[in-house]
């Protein structure tokens, strides 16, 4: 531990082993694809494909979303991160290509990650200095930026693009603080640290809360009376109620949504068991969750998860309180006071669109690092107590690599987390999406835009094997999705496998009883192996559900004419001429069954 103490003490061997740490655990993000609401917010958006277009940014919702465009103000996305948007601009014009290419978004992400690393270090070295022995002070310094280089819950920030908002937000409030921190009373710090905790907002405003942390470094770190601290401090209130202002007139609204419980404090109430998750989360402890709208709404006030939220709540405020009242404990306070300050944006006290994501977690998460780091500085110089951070740090960077993996791509990501995670209707919904929009799947199938309904078309020459082994995998994970089942079905009666198609599509049918198409599926796969009672059965039962399923009607009345039972076919002729007048066809057909024998 000596040893590294006196390397630590060259900066520049320091900052080069945060990097080299950062770029190792999550490197292999360079490699990964645009996922989930990458679409909205790069691929499809409009937008960021000329820097022209950089003043409606600041301006609209519409340049903020793909989703946005055309839709009434109350259905549109609440997001205002202008400076997000446009760094997305500023990545597509370097990317030189028409397309968004993923590799550079990534690229950015780590770097702004870097970036916060480093200037966590910074930070808490000035946060240390002085409290307790010099090289623990540093080396503990140090251990807090590695443990949130390396730290699991980052995870989602650091691996989607989506989330560079989260970064850059919390980049520029490292900076804000770090300017406070080395203040020594000139007017320009305080107008770096204003405009630094601009940037922040602009970025995302999960950053609002920065005034009421300047307050309390000025009042602990500089001893400066009220009055003074009220001067010092007004203008980042300013900035604050100014760019409140803009966003409540962009949004039309001070609240992302209505709160979602129903009622304001039942929505308060719902939320408080999410700081049990966080608390675990805070810790690097698995599982994971990309999506938490499985927690339980209308939660009473005595209940278990309700219970253990409030507990937590106190025992924060009651450490804190008894840490703040003593100086050597003072950076241990800060931490957290950090941790409570940046969780406030995130607790519904403006009501949000849910109750809790492991991203909210990136900026809060830096108070709950710098508070174990000053804990490590009330150990005596003989006992190495940075060990333990090591120690932690150590478990977090296995656990961080296998989690990357998980924003690979979007089958990766939603499957996974479909199998991982308590069930989510949407995170399903999107793995069976996911598949479907893999080129070659998409090739002889798609999924209606509105209605997620499964469409087929021509097998593309050569690419049988591989639809089948692609969706057969799928079958294995998602053995109960009815799309993925008849589509598996299909693609094996229609390279002539009807021994295995059959089965598939019975069992399509038996998940989905009530969908017309999987039983017009079924009737194809009995008629291409000549068993015309089981497809007669199967056709009339889909146009029993549906009787204005054009693919129902031409296939029976195709394979009615087949067979010669004209008359059979006569009712479904006269529905499909209503439906398709136009089909010459059908008209003769109807003609010609309506003629009596």
């Amino acid at each position: 531990m000596h040893k590294l103490e006196k390397i630590l003490a060259k900066r520049w061997i320091a900052c080069l082993l945060l990097a080299f740490l950062t770029f190792a655990v999550w490197g292999k993000s360079l490699t990964f694809d645009f996922v989930w609401d990458d679409y909205v917010l790069i691929v499809r958006n409009q937008s960021i494909l000329s820097l022209k277009n950089i003043p409606q940014i600041f301006f609209t919702l519409d340049a903020q979303s793909a989703e946005n465009i055309g839709v009434p103000l109350d259905q549109k996305a609440p997001s205002f991160r202008p400076l997000r948007t446009t760094q997305y601009a500023i990545l597509q014009l370097l990317g030189g290509k028409k397309t968004p290419q993923p590799w550079i978004f990534h690229l950015t992400n780590l770097i702004w990650h870097t970036t916060a690393v480093l200037l966590l270090f910074s930070i808490a070295q000035l946060l240390f200095q002085g409290f307790g022995p010099g090289g623990n002070s540093r080396l503990a310094a140090w251990l807090v930026a590695a443990a949130f280089a390396v730290h699991p819950v980052t995870s989602e920030v650091v691996c989607w693009n989506k989330s560079l908002d989260d970064i850059m937000a919390t980049v520029f409030i490292l900076a804000a603080t770090r300017s406070l921190l080395k203040w020594t009373g000139d007017v320009r710090s305080v107008i770096a640290t204003a405009a630094y905790f601009a940037l922040a907002l602009y970025s995302k405003e999960s950053s609002a809360p920065f005034p009421a942390l300047a307050v309390i470094i000025i009042l602990w770190r500089h001893r400066l009376p009220w009055r003074a601290i009220a001067w010092r401090t007004a203008l980042f209130f300013a900035v604050f109620f100014v760019f409140m202002i803009h966003r409540h007139f962009i949004l039309g609204r001070s609240s992302q949504a209505d709160p979602i419980s129903g009622s304001y404090l039942q929505t308060l109430i719902d939320t408080v068991p999410a700081l049990a998750t966080y608390f675990r989360l805070l810790w690097g402890i698995p599982p994971f969750c990309i999506d938490y709208t499985y927690m339980p709404s209308h939660r009473a006030l005595l209940s278990i998860g309700v219970l253990a939220g409030l507990a937590l709540m106190v025992a924060w405020a009651g450490l804190t309180f008894w840490s703040s009242r003593t100086p050597k404990l003072r950076p241990f306070a800060i931490g957290l006071l950090w941790l409570g300050i940046f969780l406030l944006p995130v607790s519904n006290l403006l009501p949000m669109v849910q109750y809790m994501a492991e991203r909210f977690l990136y900026l809060p998460l830096i108070g709950w690092l710098l508070a174990l780091g000053a804990s490590l500085l009330l150990f005596p110089a003989r006992v190495k107590a940075p060990w333990l951070l090591a120690g932690l740090i150590a478990l977090w960077i296995p656990v961080s690599l296998t989690r990357a993996e998980i924003w690979r791509d979007e089958v990766t990501l939603f499957v996974r987390s479909n199998l991982q995670n308590p069930p989510v209707e949407r995170i399903r919904e999107n793995a069976v999406v996911a598949v479907f929009k893999l080129p070659h799947v998409a090739a002889m199938f798609s999924l209606a835009k509105d209605t997620h309904k499964l469409g087929v078309g021509s097998l593309p020459p050569g690419q049988g094997e591989a639809i089948i082994a692609t969706l057969s995998d799928a079958h294995i994970l998602l053995p109960a999705e009815p799309r993925i089942t008849s589509a598996l079905g299909i693609a094996y009666a229609v390279t002539g496998q009807l021994t295995n198609a059959l089965p598939l599509l019975q069992l399509a049918t038996r998940h989905s009883t009530n969908d017309s198409q999987t039983w017009v599926d079924l009737g194809s796969a009995y008629g291409v192996a000549q068993d015309w009672p089981n497809a007669h059965v199967a056709y009339e039962t889909a146009l029993r559900l549906n009787p204005t399923n054009i693919y129902a009607l031409r296939r029976y009345t195709q394979m009615c004419w087949n067979l010669n039972e004209k008359q059979k076919a006569l009712p479904f002729l006269r529905t499909l001429h209503q439906l398709e007048p136009a089909n010459e066809e059908t008209s003769l057909r109807l003609k010609e069954a309506e003629i009596r024998p």
